[in-house]
């Protein structure tokens, strides 16, 4: 392989897994879905394990994890008994997939912290001091907006969700090679 391929693959790959340790996961799920989303062909475990100079172990272990987020799915090679996996391409599906699976539940777990906050609040009214009904009528003016940020989250995950257009990389980021 090239040199100047080489380099960018190395540098792409730990760029996903910085990337992927942002957004809450693992860096070796990330490198390891950069891995993939590279490769032209399906990678065994073990090919993986070898270009990442991890253990199989947790190659297998992150493998499972990247299926269950719709980021990698296992493919059947004829004549070979090993797993093989090929990456999710599609960016926006597996967009889709996160949001529908981890930030979706999270959103709603706000707003219903958020409404059980304001029940407490309500039905502690008759019982405050007027100072504290002060502080009281404050928490719930920043609830608000808080329970507004989440709504607008929402919308916008479900929007998101909702979207069967995809949207033409290749027309968007067009970078000519040849």
């Amino acid at each position: 392989m090239h040199e100047a391929l080489g380099n960018v693959n190395d540098s792409t790959v730990a760029g996903v897994g910085r990337l992927a340790r942002f957004f809450g996961f693992s860096e070796v799920m990330g490198r390891l879905y950069g891995t993939l989303l590279l490769s032209p062909e399906a990678l065994s475990l073990d090919a993986l394990a070898s270009e990442l100079q991890i253990s199989k172990g947790s190659v297998s272990m992150n493998m499972r994890a990247l299926e269950r987020w719709g980021m990698a799915k296992e493919v059947w090679m004829r004549g070979k008994r090993k797993k093989y996996y090929r990456a999710e391409s599609d960016l926006w599906q597996v967009i889709r997939n996160v949001l529908g699976s981890r930030e979706q539940r999270e959103v709603q777990l706000a707003l219903d912290v958020l409404t059980d906050s304001v029940e407490r609040l309500k039905s502690a009214e008759n019982e405050l001091t007027p100072e504290e009904r002060e502080l009281a009528v404050y928490y719930l003016e920043r609830i608000n907006d808080l329970q507004a940020f989440f709504q607008v989250a929402q919308m916008a995950i479900s929007t998101v969700l909702g979207s069967d257009e995809n949207v033409d990389i290749e027309a968007v980021t067009k970078i000519d090679i040849g």
